[in-house]
């Protein structure tokens, strides 16, 4: 379906965005996504309770912004088809291109594993590789050029530039996520909704950014996007 304004986000959506569209997405906890070009994002799990995260990028970019993970068996964590990055409260970049995972950390450290359990910790300033089914490459400095692009292909422009300017205030629910959807250019994005996996969520209040605070109705949050249409 097309994302529209206030639409409800909830466990086991995909975001998927157009060749030159971007969405920010805001979780319930804090954490917010850049989600780059010609990406998909699958939200597998978001448990602001128990700070519980796991989300699956099949292909494309996102850069997340993770709020610091203080509870018991907190986790946060992104899967590519190939590797793993998982987190404690930090800044970082992560594509998966061609079957290749490349991961560049902005702040804080990352644990990068690939799909065997072949772990590397990834520090600020850092990058790492993972090709295929191989052994992470050891973690090294990130070239300049790289901070950049990594930086540039997530950025929204327009309302809200960076990963985690002006998202808002999101109301905790518990099971649910709270997510905002602002879009870049006026180009599509779409929200793909495996219903049969949806859990059931109870009303609560949502304020987005802009905006006054909005009942949540039967959904897990909401999705603004500023501009633009999605092909049907």
């Amino acid at each position: 379906m097309t994302a529209t304004p206030e639409i409800p986000v909830f466990w086991e959506d995909t975001i998927a965005t157009g060749h030159l569209a971007r969405a920010r997405v805001a979780l319930d906890d804090g954490s917010i996504l850049n989600v780059g070009a010609d990406s998909s994002l699958r939200v597998t799990k978001h448990d602001a309770a128990s700070q519980q995260t796991d989300l699956e990028l099949s292909y494309g970019r996102v850069r997340a912004n993770a709020v610091k993970q203080t509870k018991s068996g907190a986790s946060f964590k992104i899967r590519t088809p190939t590797g793993v990055a998982g987190v404690v409260g930090t800044d970082f970049f992560l594509a998966f291109e061609n079957y290749v995972t490349r991961i560049v950390v902005f702040e804080g450290k990352v644990r990068f594993c690939n799909l065997a359990g072949v772990c590397v910790e990834v520090s600020q300033g850092q990058s790492s590789t993972i090709r295929g089914d191989q052994d992470p490459d050891a973690p090294a400095i990130a070239p300049n050029t790289d901070l950049m692009d990594a930086g540039r292909s997530t950025a929204l422009h327009g309302a809200g530039a960076s990963a985690g300017a002006g998202a808002g205030s999101l109301a905790g629910h518990g099971l649910l996520l709270g997510t905002m959807l602002v879009i870049g250019v006026a180009v599509p994005v779409v929200l793909v909704r495996s219903l049969s996996k949806t859990p059931t969520c109870g009303s609560g209040t949502v304020t987005a950014v802009a905006g006054p605070a909005r009942p949540a109705a039967s959904g897990c949050g909401i999705a603004t996007p500023t501009s633009g249409a999605a092909p049907k």
